[in-house]
């Protein structure tokens, strides 16, 4: 998979339960897929959240099976995380 894109959508920061959450969508060479993502408040900058969210939603790919065992391989456009 060559990811393209990744939007984020729906970000809101709850101070009653402490996290962060977005809708993700990763677009790629073979469509585009939508990941739910959480983070810890405490554990991300407010500056930095967009950044540690698309890790995240990354990392949730890559234990999806077929990128897990190795049968295929995720990798991002040169400046995308930047």
């Amino acid at each position: 998979m060559f990811i393209t894109q990744i939007d984020i959508t729906g970000l809101n920061a709850n101070d009653h339960d402490s996290l962060t959450r977005a809708h993700v969508a990763i677009t790629s060479d073979s469509g585009r897929v939508l990941v739910d993502c959480h983070l810890p408040l405490a554990q991300v900058e407010p500056a930095r959240q967009r950044h540690a969210l698309m890790h995240e939603a990354i990392r949730q790919l890559r234990r999806m099976p077929e990128y897990r065992s190795g049968q295929r391989e995720v990798r991002l456009a040169e400046g995308l995380l930047a």
